[in-house]
């Protein structure tokens, strides 16, 4: 019982604040037309109008920026006006081509996202309840609601066209600032840090997406890339310092410098998010004060270095810390200038950006759902009971692409409608009449679509009494009517499970096997372009690599959520060293450059990534282990030259050479700082090669 009590806990637990003003916006739209329908005798058509309001509104997607939103409300509108049409067409045909059809729909509304439910409840609902105006008037009546909601949301975009691009500045730079806070001062444990990373990560795809369908003032079209490159620098340099700041602790040069170090640190991650939501920071000149702080500190260190008093390596390694704590500070003053250049926006309508390809959803969820409407449809339309268009609706909007989530829905849509059709049944019982129910719809809407974005448990609850309503705006609603929508609810939710147990892809275990071969070829091509360094590609095989890592991620998660389904453990702990392997690969790519000696950072590399493509070949050929290599070997060479490079230097040093930056200085400044990175490259690519291991997937 305590369990149960959680989970509904859980459901109805508010993740954030209600858009209450969105949710007036959409009580607008919704309630107008039913309201001018009251007033002037037109029931059918007021209802129409709102339904397809409702259903254009029920795929809107308010955080997105206004050329995409708009863009997805106009293609809303028309798969609703469509499928209305389609619904009241195939009425007065036989049930089994209605069935095909509406089956066809569902499936074409899940695999094309651009359908989505909207589509598929609009056929479904005019199929069941097709209108007394005839089909063009009644795809008109739609077409009308859904321009009404475009409008609606276009109406307030003079006055908050800004808001969604500040929304996005501001989420960026407060989701580095936290990355920098945690990452460069103490370290984190790997599940935090990894969770600070891919919320940094996230909000950095985000805002170059944002930027993308502004123009900056002045025409200045490098402007949009400025900010975005600047923050990701910062990213790039800070996950450089945790790893750098790590090896120089274990270094023995001393732990004084790191209190400078935190308090510079801290200093940079206040005045970055400063810079984020006021587009100036009045903790700058503390910050680069700090951070002065902290070179002084260093160079202390340094000189006692040259005395033979401190480790040189060290020295060298805490020289490299100071490069991205100033590399990070710059940029950071530099954010506080771009973040306050202006952004234009005329009065013109948003930008908009056509997609190069649709988006659509791979796998069986598709045909899943299809056959569980064409079924839904055909236990209904035997009976073709009026009510039952709330069976196959439930079928069609519970059955989700796992099994424990359409659990979920399943039992919110029926806490939803059991409350919300008593509800409704209680409201014309007290006070019968379509201007009370007006109201009630009224209220519905204001709370359903203001808390829709930060709990689904009140949106459903709400939502139902809604559509409920909308689609029966003409009928009247009893106790008797009340009571047999919940039972078909409960019914077509019996149903999603059975579809969603039966029809499952036992498969997708094995795909597993492909898409860890495919993270482990990515890191290994990340890794060889450490060689030549070359930052287009490096930046590239980074974000190809951490890709490949995330879509393992998400079929680890589909797993999980499988029928008697678990993700393997091992899997679940290479994501996590595949993340720290790219950490030190751009710890490694934030190094200078060696001098003109020989080096053994690249063989090691080219080891590393041997050792990399070997694992994948072994997981595509289901061949346990990987043959012995020389990596243990060339990582102890490359230890035993750092050494060397330091004995060789403290004799260019007794000879007066402190100040010049000699080859040989140059060579062990790279030496020192990239040996703790490519000894953590390595290590991290025999901990995943073992734990990828085929007996592993």
């Amino acid at each position: 019982m305590r369990g149960l009590v959680d989970m509904l806990r859980a459901d109805f637990r508010l993740s954030g604040r209600p858009a209450w003003s969105y949710g007036l916006l959409c009580m607008l739209v919704v309630c107008l037309p039913l309201l001018l329908g009251v007033l002037l005798g037109r029931l059918a058509e007021g209802a129409s109008v709102a339904l397809g309001g409702y259903l254009t509104l029920f795929g809107d997607a308010p955080g997105q920026l206004y050329g995409d939103r708009v863009r997805g409300l106009l293609t809303t509108t028309t798969t609703v006006t469509l499928g209305s049409g389609l619904g009241a067409l195939i009425h007065p045909h036989p049930w089994p081509i209605a069935a095909v059809v509406v089956g066809l729909v569902a499936a074409a509304g899940i695999y094309w996202r651009a359908l989505g439910i909207p589509a598929i409840l609009s056929v479904t609902l005019a199929y069941f309840a097709p209108s007394t105006m005839g089909v063009l008037l009644h795809m008109g009546a739609s077409a009308c609601g859904g321009l009404l909601a475009v409008l609606t949301v276009m109406t307030i975009w003079p006055l908050r066209r800004r808001r969604p691009l500040r929304r996005t500045v501001e989420e960026a730079g407060m989701a580095l600032a936290d990355l920098l806070a945690g990452g460069g001062r103490a370290p984190l444990a790997d599940e935090s840090w990894e969770s600070l990373r891919h919320r940094a990560a996230t909000a950095l795809k985000d805002l170059e997406a944002a930027l993308s369908l502004y123009r900056v003032a002045g025409e200045d079209d490098g402007a949009s890339e400025r900010l975005p490159a600047t923050l990701t620098r910062i990213f790039q340099q800070t996950i450089a310092l945790r790893v750098l700041r790590a090896a120089a602790v274990e270094a023995q040069a001393g732990t004084e410098w790191t209190r400078e170090l935190d308090e510079a640190i801290g200093a940079l991650a206040r005045a970055l998010r400063e810079a984020a939501l006021l587009g100036g920071s009045a903790e700058m000149p503390g910050a680069l004060a700090a951070v002065g702080r902290f070179a002084d500190s260093v160079e202390e260190i340094r000189r006692t270095a040259r005395a033979g008093d401190t480790p040189l390596p060290a020295a060298a390694l805490l020289g490299q810390v100071t490069r991205c704590v100033d590399r990070i500070a710059m940029a950071v003053r530099s954010v506080e200038q771009q973040a306050a250049e202006s952004v234009e926006v005329g009065p013109r309508l948003p930008k908009f950006v056509r997609s190069r390809k649709p988006v659509i959803t791979t796998g069986y969820h598709p045909i899943r759902v299809g056959l569980a409407v064409t079924a839904a449809m055909v236990l209904m339309l035997v009976i073709h009971e009026h009510y039952a268009k709330w069976f196959v609706v439930t079928v069609a909007v519970s059955l989700r692409p796992t099994y424990r989530d359409t659990v979920d829905r399943v039992r919110l849509r029926v806490l939803g409608t059991a409350v919300g059709a008593v509800a409704g049944a209680v409201v014309l019982a007290v006070a019968p009449g379509h201007l009370y129910l007006t109201l009630f719809v009224s209220v519905c809407a204001a709370l359903g679509f203001a808390l829709r974005g930060c709990s689904y448990g009140y949106w459903m609850m709400l939502a139902t009494p809604l559509s409920l309503m909308l689609a029966d705006f003409a009928l009247s609603l009893d106790w008797g009517a009340a009571a047999a929508r919940v039972v078909l609810t409960i019914a077509g939710g019996v149903l999603a499970l059975l579809f969603a147990r039966l029809l499952w892809s036992r498969g997708h275990r094995a795909t597993l096997a492909a898409a860890v071969a495919e993270m482990l070829d990515r890191h290994a091509a990340l890794v060889r372009s450490l060689i030549d360094q070359d930052p287009k590609e490096v930046n590239a095989r980074i974000s190809s690599a951490s890709d490949a890592t995330g879509r393992l991620a998400d079929s680890l998660d589909k797993l999980d959520k499988e029928p008697g389904g678990g993700a393997p453990r091992r899997l679940r702990d290479a994501v996590t060293v595949a993340g720290r392997l790219r950490d030190n690969a751009l710890a490694l790519f934030a190094i200078p450059p060696p001098g003109n000696e020989f080096d053994p950072t690249v063989t090691v590399l080219d080891l590393v990534a041997d050792r990399l493509e070997k694992a994948a070949e072994g997981v595509r050929t289901d061949r346990p282990g990987t043959p012995p290599d020389d990596l243990d070997r060339a990582l102890d060479e490359l230890g035993a030259y750092v050494d060397e490079l330091a004995a060789r230097r403290l004799d260019e040093l007794a000879e007066g050479a402190g100040d010049r930056m000699t080859g040989l200085r140059r060579s062990i400044r790279h030496a020192a700082a990239a040996r703790p990175a490519l000894r953590g490259l390595g290590a991290e690519a025999v901990r995943l090669a073992a734990l990828t291991a085929p007996r592993t997937c």
